[in-house]
This record gives structure tokens, C-alpha cells and sequence, in this order.
């Protein structure tokens, strides 16, 4: 291995790293961006009309219990919103509510444009988790250089992480099915612990998936299970924060789905994919490194004593 530390600043402030971090940016979301657009305005309206279903069931059910007896009810101080209630219009029944038909028949076109969309957002979904594997890679690469003192390679380093992909996916593969086995093992205590488990669970898992990029790099290694691991016990701050770090970012980016604000999602998904592409790229490179660091330090050690 050629370096074992990397100088967080010096490796952002280079002007070739940072131009190699624009371009993954641009190319995984900028780019595929206009495709998926259709679905977040369909997903968003969709999102609206389920919540004006629910508050057209909420008056619907209310004005019901209040017309059977108003008297009684109004006496007891119970007042129904007209805002949502429409008297004089049928209602049909859909996701358990009470909703106007033409609500409903609303919901079914949007519901059906929806459709017609999810196809380009699955094709979106797999060239960001490709696109993130392949650039982390180059970014990797990139920082790589800038610490041995070397160049960066706009090109080259792209063009390594597009050769390594099909090891990459492998590998995270592999580590999915480890993963799997080991939340199956705890998932009794996981559920004890309610949401905080759930939160573990990022914090844990979120790393593994990183330090994948940097072992092969440096290991050529396809599932490195056992090397994730060591990193984990050498390095348990380090990954730690990795994953509380990771964890965040996550939620920020199922957030960026919720709501469509036109360009302004592309501008938040931009925002929120550089981050994320630093901690997958540089923050999973310093864990590793530090980890290999007190490894070797641990097993010199080792051997002095053993002399």
C-alpha cells in the first residue's frame, strides 16, 4: 500500500478532485434528471390528493355521526368543517376512506400516469447506485494521487471506475447477502429496540457498503467480508461516524423525493448528492486507511514482543 493517511483538506481542495466531484454530480443526476421528472410531479400530486382523501373522509364521517343526531351533538359541543363536505355528491369507497367520486377519479389517472413513469425511475435508480459505485471509485483513485503527490486524471480515474465496476457490484452483493445474515441473527433485539434499532441499523450497515470502494482498491478483492470487519474492530470511532454521517444523508435523501419543487429538486439533489459522494468516496478511504494504520501498528507491536 502506498499511503496510509489522507489530509482531508489538502485531498477537498484540490481543483482536480473537485472538478472530478462536479462531474459525478452532474453526471448522475443532472444529466438522467429531465427523465424523471414526470414521475416526482406524478409522485407529488398523487401525495396531494391522498391528503385531500383524508380530509374529505374526515368530514364525510363526521357530518354522518353529527346528522344522526344533531341535537344531541351539538349540545355536546361537536362542530364539523364544511370546507371538505359536499352534500349533494356520491361517494365511493377507496383505501379504507370515504371519498367523492370525482376525488377518486382523480387519484386513478394520477395513479395510472404514475404508472406509466415508474420505468424510467427504476432505470434512474439503477444508474445512481452504478453511477455511485464507478465515480466513489475515481474519487477514490483521484485522492489516492493527490496524497502520494501525484496528478489527478480526470479521464483515467473515471475510466478505472467504469473497468471496476462489475467487481464493485459484486462485491456489494456479497456484503448485502452478509448483511442480511446478520440483521436476520438480530433481529429480536433490533425490534426490542424499536426506532433507535432501526437507527443502529444505518449506523452499521451504511459503512460496510462504503469500505467496499476502498478495500477493492487497494485489495482487489471481491467480497471482502472479513476485511470490512477487521476495519470495524481497529477503526470502531471512524466507522461509527462514517455511518452516523452516512445515516443523515440518506434521510436527506429520501426527503428530496417527498416533495417536487421543479428545478428546485435537481438543485437539492445536487446539494445533497455531493456529500453523499465524499463520504461513499474520501470519508470511506480515511476509515480504511486509519483502520489499516492500527492494524499494522497492532501486529508490529506483535512482533516486538515475540523478539
Amino acid at each position: 500500500m502506498e499511503t496510509h493517511e489522507v489530509e482531508l483538506g489538502q485531498t477537498l481542495r484540490s481543483k482536480k478532485l473537485l472538478a472530478l466531484l462536479l462531474i459525478s454530480v452532474l453526471l448522475t443526476y443532472a444529466v438522467p434528471f429531465p427523465f424523471i421528472a414526470g414521475f416526482l410531479e406524478d409522485y407529488g400530486k398523487i401525495k396531494e390528493i391522498k391528503k385531500q382523501m383524508e380530509e374529505e373522509n374526515e368530514a364525510i364521517v363526521c357530518h354522518t355521526v353529527y346528522d344522526t343526531d344533531p341535537e344531541f351533538f351539538g349540545s355536546q359541543g361537536m362542530e364539523c368543517s364544511d370546507e371538505n363536505y359536499r352534500p349533494n355528491e356520491s361517494t365511493v369507497s377507496c383505501c379504507g376512506m370515504s371519498v367523492y367520486r370525482d376525488t377518486y377519479q382523480e387519484y386513478l389517472r394520477a395513479r395510472e400516469d404514475l404508472g406509466k413513469e415508474l420505468p424510467k425511475f427504476v432505470l434512474f435508480v439503477v444508474w445512481v447506485f452504478l453511477s455511485l459505485l464507478a465515480f466513489s471509485y475515481a474519487l477514490v483513485e483521484g485522492a489516492v494521487s493527490i496524497t502520494n503527490g501525484g496528478e489527478v486524471s480526470l479521464k483515467r480515474s473515471i475510466l478505472s471506475g467504469f473497468r471496476a465496476l462489475p467487481a464493485l457490484v459484486a462485491s456489494e452483493f456479497v456484503m448485502f447477502v452478509a448483511i442480511i445474515a446478520v440483521l436476520i441473527l438480530l433481529a429480536v433485539p433490533m425490534a426490542i429496540l424499536g426506532p433507535l434499532g432501526g437507527i443502529l441499523v444505518v449506523i452499521l450497515t451504511a459503512p460496510a457498503f462504503a469500505l467496499v470502494i476502498p478495500v477493492y482498491y487497494f485489495e482487489r478483492k471481491i467480497g471482502p467480508v472479513g476485511e470490512i470487519w477487521r476495519i470495524f474492530k481497529n477503526n470502531t470511532g471512524g466507522y461509527l461516524v462514517l455511518g452516523l454521517l452516512a445515516g443523515i444523508v440518506d434521510l436527506l435523501v429520501a426527503f428530496q423525493y417527498e416533495y417536487y419543487f421543479g428545478i428546485g429538486t435537481l438543485l437539492i439533489m445536487l446539494a445533497i448528492g455531493i456529500p453523499r459522494y465524499v463520504l461513499n468516496s474520501v470519508g470511506a478511504l480515511v476509515v480504511y486507511l486509519d483502520g489499516v494504520e492500527t492494524l499494522e501498528r497492532e501486529e508490529k507491536r506483535g512482533i516486538e514482543w515475540e523478539v
